[in-house]
């Protein structure tokens, strides 16, 4: 069942959370033709696997960007869109084990019994010593994800996303990550500054437009 999933350890994953002091620090994507700071971070992860696996693969940018930097393993993509060529469009299509996994920007776009059975397939997917890397939009953002795009479904938050995995016996690392240019000027910076420490000192809320989790096995 389904929702067997959203309980699953769901007072460990209380009791980790009230016993373990998180600090998730902050990164930064920007769009540019070679690899952002998250993207660098993702590649550093997984340039010496065998082989990825890329879930909701999208316009595939992320593997020309990953080949372009080098690297020379099987990469493969999974979409359920038909824009672009996959390797696959079912997850029941995929028969291989992978040391890497990429998950970026999907499990919103499912209610959260589906986006925690999609990440159970997906560790179910990995070799005994894979890394598996998930990013989705910032429930605690004070701008709502779900106002962004009308196909997110539902948010997650840091810490919880972080305990549940730790509680499937993965080690994982968790990341805040917030949308930025770099070319901002001194004003520009003080102001985000300022603004930042409003939402977080006084709102109670975060900056980190999305979050980001590695997790090994």
């Amino acid at each position: 069942m389904l929702k067997d999933l959203v309980y699953l350890n769901y007072w460990q994953r209380k009791e980790l959370l009230r016993t373990k002091v998180l600090t998730f620090p902050v990164i930064k994507w920007w769009q540019s033709s070679e690899l952002c700071e998250v993207e660098r971070i993702i590649f550093d992860k997984v340039k010496d696997r065998k082989n990825i696996l890329d879930i909701g693969a999208g316009d595939l940018k992320l593997k020309h960007k990953f080949q372009q930097a080098g690297y020379s393993g099987d990469y493969h993509t999974q979409d359920i869109g038909a824009e672009f060529a996959y390797d696959y469009n079912e997850l029941s299509e995929i028969a291989n084990q992978y040391s890497a996994i990429i998950c970026l920007d999907v499990i919103e776009h499912l209610s959260l019994e589906e986006g925690l059975s999609l990440i159970h397939k997906l560790s179910s997917l990995l070799t005994a010593d894979g890394v598996m890397i998930i990013q989705t939009p910032n429930g605690r953002c004070i701008r709502n994800p779900l106002i962004s795009d009308m196909t997110h479904v539902h948010c997650y938050n840091l810490p919880d996303l972080w305990a549940y995995l730790t509680c499937m016996n993965l080690r994982v690392e968790g990341f805040r990550v917030v949308f930025e240019a770099l070319d901002k000027s001194y004003l520009q910076r003080l102001q985000k500054l300022l603004a930042r420490y409003i939402i977080t000192r006084l709102f109670g809320l975060d900056y980190a437009d999305n979050i980001f989790v590695v997790a090994h096995k």
